[in-house]
């Protein structure tokens, strides 16, 4: 039977959520009381409260609330609570917005992380995950696909099943283990990522210290020509079209450096290993084989970012629309299934990018052949445009890519 009930508490008090069937939300609010709505049963003690969910359950607590949680049946979703959290177990995905530090164990659906306050560790993710504003965030096991930007603090993960996809990163990057493909753009610390079964793709300098990339596929670089590095590169094929110091190279290895540092990186792939300068963004796509891919992938990203930009605007408005016409929680509600699916999208979009990308790279053995037919690229590049223009959706676009590859 559905009820609602609000109790007075202190400012910071205890709440243990032992079952919710359904799904479950926790939204932190100014107010020194707890409101509950659901079905469900609640018990007060010296410790604080005690709430058993038969339904789904949605509560108001104090932004300060500690927060428990044992067992989620569907959807979670907790926001603006800047006390500690933890969550044993979720069924459905889990959402979290402007939380403070949150200890997660099992979610079995996707994990979605924004503008999060403090830091957040998870046991296990079954689905994707997809990091927007947070802070030191670290991982034992993702089963999907990551991607990560805006990272004030350090990205540590044990094992990774799907790809993942790191931008912008204030901290170090630690993978153990990863089972597809790892890119990373803009990371401002120290750089260890090993036991990569697909490629690994770097973009941008590195801080002092010793970074190590290591892959059974293919390792590329982007480095600014300008700043210094202590270069050891192992593979079945090196190429570098970037200018070295002191170079020793043979076959399957380079050792080298720019300038004077003490930024030292070694990379060791059982494919190739190619290395480039960043600032060569406008190369012909004939004459360079291989040189395709990165101009390719560097505009489809630019347009990314910008169709991204555009549909979290879109969502802003259509979350205020709703909860103008069926309230607060309705909106945020919607807006948020919005995001995971946009995010969804546009991460599925890059990959396709990437792959496609990849395909067309080069045969170091073979003489250059002629461009790609450019024609494929601009059909690509309509699709996109006719997203960012709102014409069709990131899943509509995304099936019309997948109609061009049939």
């Amino acid at each position: 039977m559905m009820s609602k009930e609000r109790i007075k508490t202190n400012e910071a008090p205890a709440i243990l959520i032992d079952t919710c069937d359904g799904d479950l939300t926790v939204r932190g609010w100014a107010e020194t009381a707890i409101e509950v709505k659901g079905d469900y049963r609640l018990e007060e003690s010296t410790k604080g409260y005690r709430l058993v969910g038969q339904g789904g359950l949605r509560l108001s607590v104090p932004g300060e609330a500690t927060l428990t949680v044992d067992h989620v049946g569907g959807d979670l979703v907790i926001r603006h609570l800047t006390g500690a959290g933890a969550v044993h177990y979720v069924q459905g995905d889990a959402t979290l917005s402007h939380t403070g530090d949150m200890e997660l164990g099992t979610i079995h659906g996707d994990l979605v992380g924004r503008n999060l306050i403090g830091a957040l560790a998870a046991a296990e993710v079954n689905g994707d995950v997809s990091l927007r504003g947070v802070r030191d965030s670290s991982f034992s096991a993702i089963h999907g696909d990551l991607s990560a930007r805006l990272v004030d603090g350090h990205v540590t993960i044990e094992s990774i099943h799907g790809d993942a996809d790191l931008r912008t990163i204030n901290g170090d990057v630690s993978i153990r283990q990863g089972f597809r493909d790892v890119n990373l753009t803009g990371v401002g610390g120290t750089v260890d990522v090993a036991g990569v079964t697909g490629d690994i793709r770097l973009r941008g300098g590195l801080e002092s210290g010793d970074h190590a990339l290591a892959a059974r596929g293919d390792i590329v670089v982007r480095w600014p020509a300008d700043l210094p590095l202590n270069l050891v590169a192992s593979g079945a094929q090196v190429d570098h079209r970037i200018a070295l110091e002191d170079v020793t190279e043979k076959k399957g290895s380079l050792t080298g450096r720019i300038g004077k540092g003490d930024t030292n990186l070694t990379l060791a792939a059982a494919g190739r290993v190619i290395v480039r300068p960043a600032e060569t963004a406008h190369e012909s796509w004939g004459g360079h084989g291989g040189e395709m891919e990165f101009d390719v992938e560097m505009e489809m990203a630019g347009i990314a970012a910008r169709i991204e930009a555009e549909v979290n605007n879109h969502l802003a408005r259509v979350s205020r629309d709703m909860e103008t016409r069926f309230g607060a929680d309705f909106g945020q509600r919607m807006a948020e299934r919005m995001a995971r699916k946009a995010d969804k999208a546009a991460d599925h979009l890059r990959r396709r990018m990437d792959t496609r990308g990849r395909s067309a790279g080069p045969d170091f053995n073979a003489p250059p052949g002629p461009p790609p037919k450019p024609a494929s690229t601009a059909e690509q590049l309509h699709i996109l445009k006719m997203v960012e223009s709102g014409k069709i959706s990131p899943e509509e676009a995304g099936m019309l890519l997948e109609a061009l590859e049939s």
